[in-house]
């Protein structure tokens, strides 16, 4: 995934490599990022979080850096030329704030892998709702921006999705298993979301586009 966005980046997209200090991995991860820190690249390691705890962490210190920020799995690859420039556009075309997701070769309704304009990260407290850890997290997304009007699937750029449900010769390897035992509470947490928080989190969003309720 690194050497994949680094060769079909168009717009000066930097990457943030996030990894567990007890991931059995980490010394070849280490040596994968080490030689690139700097250019376009940084490399975080810490106490074991989940893939929303993660993403959260590293969106809430360089949002402010950022017209946009970006999600994407280990196990996502880039493949079209000028992929980041596409999304950036779509979400251009929408005044500058919303949310747009390629084609991942996998799901078309929901964005398994998202760039988000980071006014909508900053004016919620997260990019992914803090109390999912893995699963949902796209079915929120999708949500959001439906809800708000401001969801764009750009099928011209393709960020593949190797797993393991779609890809054959892809193992189902532990840190599927682990995601996997998350489901059942994520998936509550999910529902309890659009119950409780998911009307004002739209409006939120509806209003840095100009189309909310007056707060």
């Amino acid at each position: 995934m690194l050497h994949a966005t680094r060769a079909t980046t168009r717009a000066a997209t930097h990457v943030y490599v996030a990894v567990d200090d007890d991931d059995p991995e980490l010394a070849a991860y280490e040596a994968a990022v080490t030689p690139v820190i700097g250019d376009g690249v940084w490399f975080s390691v810490g106490p074991r979080k989940t893939l929303a705890g993660w993403t959260n962490h590293v969106a809430a210190r360089h949002a402010g850096r950022y017209r946009c920020l970006a999600s994407f799995g280990d196990d996502h690859l880039p493949r079209t030329p000028g992929w980041d420039a596409l999304l950036l556009a779509a979400i251009d075309g929408m005044g500058a704030t919303g949310i747009a997701y390629p084609d991942d070769k996998r799901r078309a309704d929901i964005p398994e892998a998202v760039v988000i304009s980071s006014d909508i990260v900053a004016a919620l407290g997260w990019m992914c709702e803090p109390s999912l850890q893995h699963f949902r997290v796209d079915d929120v997304w999708a949500d959001l921006g439906n809800g708000a009007g401001c969801l764009r699937y750009v099928p011209g750029a393709v960020v593949e999705h190797m797993h393991y449900s779609v890809r054959p010769g892809v193992a189902r390897d532990g840190t599927y298993a682990d995601a996997e035992d998350r489901a059942p509470a994520d998936h509550a947490a999910y529902e309890r979301w659009r119950r409780e928080r998911m009307a004002g989190d739209i409006e939120t969003v509806k209003r840095l586009r100009g189309s909310g309720s007056p707060a």
